[in-house]
């Protein structure tokens, strides 16, 4: 049984908030089974399956690409290449920029990009079963900017930890060449897991709304996805609507099937007081002084949920301090600092008082 699904208190709730979907069955809870769902063989997808960090090359037009950023071009050819341990391997590969923010030259010097592979070429290679990748791309030359990544790819990883509904990361030390092979950079990067790849191994289905109601998010899910957001101090979100394309900002929707709550699953952590990347900025609308400042901006639900959640963060406080504590990418200083911003998390959900103030008396109803 996942960590989400063992209902224990954790502390004294003081308030029943109740969202609609909540059942009551003769005294117990009973809560959609996301992890149980989620037990699927660790190899589902070779690439997604280690830690390791992976050594790659990428060849394509990268300084047009840098140059005109536009996310609706046909993808451009190209290839990706690795040493295998039988080899090397080498399959073709066309690139296409992505995203908002990062998109724009003022904030990163290198465009995000799309990986559209040949599928036929992955199969018996770690790019097995993929077809469409997201590589998230060190935004500047620096070592300060592969630090940002480095505390954004860390975010995934500890959602990971909290729970199997998310999206699976792996870091990648990529070198580019142009279509002449002449080398540019090497830089640090991540893969993201596609929704069409998590949603097979979380036996779901992925969900094409723009806009839905607050009543038909599973509570569980709805609930852990909000507080990991003010774990790490990300307010750039909403699990049911989207101001563009489908619901929802910084989420996606899944679903068991057609009868069953919808279960939001986010991604995109830069704008974190966690990241605290140089060009974040926190939404206008909250009148927020800062990326670092926290705001819980999760709906009420029935308390049980809320300790269950918090029993996850409390169960797994050790490895999530852990990964913040890494000092392979950032300085010892930068490290200390990043642990401190986490334990402020927990000095909230340690005292009654504080949880009730900061996380439960602002639930949306």
């Amino acid at each position: 049984m996942g960590v989400l699904n063992r209902v224990s208190r954790v502390m004294p709730m003081r308030r029943m908030r109740i969202l609609s979907l909540l059942v009551i069955c003769q005294g117990a809870l009973t809560l959609w089974p996301v992890t149980q769902a989620a037990a699927a063989s660790p190899s589902h997808d070779p690439l997604f399956a280690s830690d390791e960090p992976l050594a790659i090359t990428l060849t394509g037009p990268f300084k047009t690409l840098d140059k005109n950023r536009d996310k609706t071009a046909d993808y451009a050819p190209g290839s990706l290449s690795y040493l295998s341990s039988e080899g090397p391997v080498d399959i073709e590969t066309s690139y296409r920029p992505r995203g908002n923010f990062r998109l724009k030259k003022e904030n990163c010097s290198h465009a995000q990009l799309w990986l559209e592979l040949k599928k036929k070429q992955t199969q018996d290679t770690l790019f097995a079963n993929q077809k469409k990748l997201k590589l998230v791309v060190q935004c500047r030359d620096s070592k300060r900017y592969r630090g940002y990544l480095r505390k954004e790819y860390q975010a995934y990883r500890m959602l990971n930890t909290l729970t199997d509904a998310s999206y699976r990361v792996r870091w990648a030390e990529v070198t580019y060449r142009d279509v002449d092979g002449k080398k540019l950079r090497t830089a640090s990067g991540f893969f993201i897991e596609h929704k069409n790849r998590l949603a097979d191994r979380l036996g779901l289905a992925t969900v094409d709304e723009q806009r839905i109601s607050k009543t038909e998010l599973d509570p569980e899910q709805a609930t852990m996805m909000a507080m990991f957001n003010y774990f790490i101090g990300n307010a750039d979100f909403s699990l049911i609507t989207s101001t563009e394309g489908s619901c929802c900002h910084n989420a996606k929707l899944f679903q068991a099937d057609e009868n069953e709550p919808y279960l939001p699953i986010i991604y995109d952590f830069d704008s974190s007081g966690y990241v605290d990347a140089p060009y974040a900025i926190a939404p206008a609308k909250l009148n927020l002084r800062s990326v670092k400042q926290r705001l819980y901006r999760g709906f009420c639900v029935e308390p049980d949920i809320f300790d269950a959640t918090l029993e996850a963060f409390q169960t797994h406080r050790d490895s999530l301090l852990g990964m913040a504590a890494e000092t392979g990418f950032v300085s010892k200083r930068t490290s200390k600092k990043t642990v401190s911003y986490l334990e402020d998390f927990y000095d909230v959900i340690d005292d009654p008082d504080t949880l009730d103030r900061k996380i439960i008396g602002v639930c949306r109803p």
